[in-house]
């Protein structure tokens, strides 16, 4: 593939890896430097075109590599120059091979899933003019050199009849592992551990200042004092100082002298709405001798007046001797 620039100039080497940042590399000394810009610039034209043309290969909708792509993720392509045909003195691009650390989950032998981090094959294109020349298995070769792989590691995304039959022929590649994805994967992928790809500069100053310093813990919740025994109110948050007084014994329990002197303090109204009656002072009991002299002078009920008027088996003598007993000014009604 020709370009308007100059290619020769801007990829020094045969084999040029560029990463994510699509920097150019460092040029050989005696050779003019242009603008870094335009150095970038023509490194990113380079990478849209040679995705154009794998798509166009391929058969597919868009291409899966571009410049964009390339800055939004951690991968890496190696591009393959043509020292030999120097078109107008510009050189030419042969093709390029894209790889990169992928997080899959891959089925075994056993059908059991796995979570593996492989290398990748992600996308790969020789120009069609310059196929079976041998530039493919140099590029392929130069890369499991660089990566320190080897072939039966890799995992290939969504692989053409073309580079099967290129794995199959270079590599011996045949048996593949049945997947549920787009990846293809060969038999003896679970004889090796893969290894992550290495993390990045500020990657591994957060993760030592993390093994550094520990973790913040929490902070302890505070409980709320625990109130005493005596601060605890049954009802409700007001007193209720009525609740306190005693109840009044019934009739004729309560017939003991009143105290001459009132209570010093009344007992406090109920805050319900209304007002509950005044209750005053519990009267003391009285002694045993007083309660039955109490009893025997109490009046009887109109009731039982009606009822012993009315009873022929009661004597006179019983109706006067009833009738005889002192009247007290009390029972008067």
């Amino acid at each position: 593939m020709e370009f308007p620039f100059d290619v020769d100039a801007l990829l020094p080497e045969r084999i040029t890896v560029l990463d994510q940042h699509l920097r150019p590399p460092a040029r050989r000394p005696g050779t003019t430097t242009p603008a870094r810009v335009d150095l970038q610039q023509q490194i990113m034209t380079i990478v849209d075109e040679l995705g154009k043309a794998s798509a166009k290969a391929q058969h597919l909708p868009a291409p899966i590599t571009s410049a964009s792509r390339m800055q939004s993720n951690r991968h890496v392509i190696y591009v393959l120059k043509d020292t030999s045909a120097r078109p107008a003195g510009k050189g030419a691009i042969v093709g390029f091979l894209k790889v990169g650390y992928k997080k899959l989950f891959v089925l075994d032998d056993r059908e059991a899933h796995n979570e593996v981090e492989p290398l990748c094959i992600l996308d790969f294109y020789i120009h069609e003019s310059l196929q079976r020349h041998g530039h493919g298995r140099e590029l392929f070769q130069y890369m499991l050199q660089k990566e320190r792989v080897e072939p039966h590691q890799l995992a290939i995304d969504r692989p053409s009849q073309k580079l099967l039959k290129f794995l199959n022929k270079h590599y011996s590649l045949e048996t593949t592992v049945p997947q549920v994805n787009n990846f293809v994967i060969f038999e003896g992928f679970f004889a090796h551990q893969h290894r992550p790809p290495a993390p990045s500069l500020r990657a591994s100053r957060l993760s030592r200042a993390a093994a550094a310093e520990p973790a913040p813990t929490a902070p302890a919740r505070k409980l709320p004092p625990k109130k005493a025994e005596g601060d605890i109110k049954p009802y409700s948050s007001s007193d209720r100082e009525f609740l306190k007084v005693a109840v009044e014994p019934p009739w004729p329990l309560n017939r003991a002298p009143r105290r001459a002197t009132p209570a010093a303090h009344p007992p406090p109204r109920s805050s319900s709405l209304g007002s509950s009656p005044e209750r005053g002072p519990l009267r003391p009991f009285a002694p045993e001798q007083e309660l039955l002299r109490s009893l025997r002078l109490c009046p009887p009920h109109p009731t039982a007046r009606l009822l012993l008027a009315t009873d022929p088996g009661g004597s006179p003598a019983q109706r006067r001797r009833t009738s005889s007993l002192p009247r007290s000014d009390e029972s008067r009604y």
